[in-house]
């Protein structure tokens, strides 16, 4: 019996030493991580955490070695250091296989969050000059001698660097008309009372959207087919960001969520399709997310008292967007994050397809859907989804809807493994489609804050409701459009559940209004 306890001793002393040494090795893969690229990770991953990490690898390698007194403490430690060298020897090889890929995602996760948080610093206008697609002239040199409309509001401070830049083109000063609104412009030139118009591009399609509720005044849906654009031009601003000194651990911050559907880079004004406030209590864990639809019908935060759709905020500036939400909710909007859904599809492809939920079986341009969990969809499938609106009868309060549900199943998709197959590809589809005000200081504290307290978030949403008439709008004030009328206990109903998120309770029985 006292061989077999030296022996078993012997076998445990020899065991305890031996798994030092992937230890070790571990150690230094893991030093090698965290001090790379002047210390990224740890930008991310709370010190906390790695401290406990350590302090659980130290003690599991050190109490095998004070527990072989006797037989049966012999055998534990024999069981602990054969664990932990099974354990360690396998952490190695997975990091020093994967030890480019582990800090590669470090890497070029600073690059994204650079990118996304620089692109809020930008404000791009893209304007075009457009003729009638019968007229001849193939450039804007064979326009010196003809007529150029514009609209003050929607060319701004941008108006000299413009007209400037088409004088320089036709080489010689050019006659110019200014007109109210964009219809009336638009009428001159079908009735060639002007050769051409100068437009913000972003107006494009809120000509073309005239027209389709059957309740606006005039059909201009047909306009892209009717013109032809042969000159464009790019104004860059930079725009400065109000310097918030929230601690978002801490406090209560909102979010204004600008989705806008367009091609081209995220920094080019445009109209918002999804106007979301999600509000943030990181002490109790609630989040709320208040939708409102892109044609409420609201005095901007421009416009002097006079109506228009909130969607037409966006033409101004993701600004005057925040401004409107504020006046209209009666809070302050901390910070905002505008994505582009054209660019959502790169993302989702990158991802290998994501699921997402439908609350209704549709349709639209080749694809259908079926109610519950669509499996699996790819970048133009789940594209499709969140642009109809046509197939509902909420319209666009249902395609709000349906964009939250693939922003979901990107998400979920983002939260797994899988991820980490093609993360330099997904990566870069994000910096391309997101911009932020959200300082990258406060990014990192709150990825840091999540995985070191592991909390599990409270969501729900909300969206206020409101009725369908026709009537004129602050930025085309010459027809009226389909607008929606807020229904006000609706809005009253959305101060109230913004104000618990920010009082510190809890969101329960949160219901969207139909």
């Amino acid at each position: 019996m006292e061989m077999l306890n030296k022996k078993l001793k012997m076998t445990a002393t020899v065991l305890n030493i031996l798994q030092v040494i992937p230890i070790v090795i571990l150690e230094i893969f893991l030093y090698m991580i965290l001090t790379y690229n002047n210390n990224v990770a740890l930008n991310y991953i709370p010190v906390r955490l790695i401290v406990a990490v350590e302090i659980a690898i130290a003690l599991w390698m050190l109490i095998p070695f004070f527990i072989k007194k006797n037989k049966v403490g012999a055998i534990v430690s024999i069981v602990m250091s054969a664990i932990m060298i099974v354990m360690s020897v396998g952490a190695d090889i997975a990091i020093g296989l994967n030890q480019k890929t582990i800090k590669g995602i470090f890497k070029e996760s600073e690059k994204t969050i650079d990118k996304i948080v620089n692109n809020s610093k930008l404000s791009t206008d893209e304007f075009g000059v457009y003729i009638l697609s019968d007229d001849e002239a193939k450039n804007i040199e064979e326009l010196k001698d003809d007529k150029f409309g514009y609209i003050q509001k929607f060319v701004g401070d941008d108006k000299d660097e413009l007209l400037n830049n088409i004088n320089e083109k036709i080489n010689q000063d050019g006659n110019y008309q200014e007109y109210d609104d964009v219809i009336t412009m638009t009428e001159a030139l079908y009735n060639k009372e002007t050769r051409a118009v100068v437009l913000n591009q972003s107006m494009i399609d809120v000509i073309t959207s005239m027209g389709e509720k059957k309740n606006d005044e005039a059909d201009y849906t047909d306009f892209e087919s009717k013109v032809k654009c042969i000159y464009t031009y790019k104004v860059t601003h930079q725009v400065q960001n109000e310097n918030k000194k929230k601690d978002i651990t801490k406090e209560c911050f909102n979010v204004y969520i600008s989705g806008i559907d367009t091609f081209g880079a995220v920094t080019t004004k445009s109209r918002s399709d999804v106007n979301i406030i999600m509000s943030v209590n990181p002490q109790t864990r609630q989040i709320l997310l208040l939708s409102t639809p892109r044609d409420y019908y609201v005095p901007l935060s421009n416009s002097n008292g006079v109506r228009d759709k909130l969607t037409h905020a966006g033409l101004y500036g993701v600004d005057v967007s925040m401004e409107t939400l504020e006046i209209l909710y009666d809070i302050d909007i901390d910070y905002y994050v505008r994505v582009n859904f054209d660019g959502f599809k790169d993302i989702i492809n990158a991802l290998g397809g994501i699921d997402v939920d439908s609350e209704c079986a549709f349709s639209a341009k080749g694809y259908s859907y079926s109610q519950g969990i669509n499996y699996n969809m790819n970048g133009d499938k789940a594209l499709v989804f969140a642009r109809e609106r046509k197939s509902f009868a909420r319209g666009d309060v249902q395609r709000g809807k349906n964009q939250m549900s693939v922003i979901k199943g990107v998400i979920s998709k983002c939260a797994s493994p899988s991820i980490l197959d093609n993360y330099q590809k997904i990566l870069e589809s994000i910096s391309e489609s997101f911009q932020t005000s959200v300082s990258k200081k406060n990014i990192q504290k709150f990825v840091k804050f999540q995985l070191a307290n592991g909390y599990e978030w409270n969501i729900q949403s909300y969206n206020v409701s409101g009725s369908g008439q026709s009537n004129y709008t602050y930025s085309v004030p010459s027809n009226r459009a389909y607008v929606m009328v807020p229904n006000e206990e609706t809005v009253a109903k959305a101060k109230e559940w913004l104000k618990i998120v920010t009082d510190g309770g809890e969101l329960k029985d949160v219901t969207e209004e139909n």
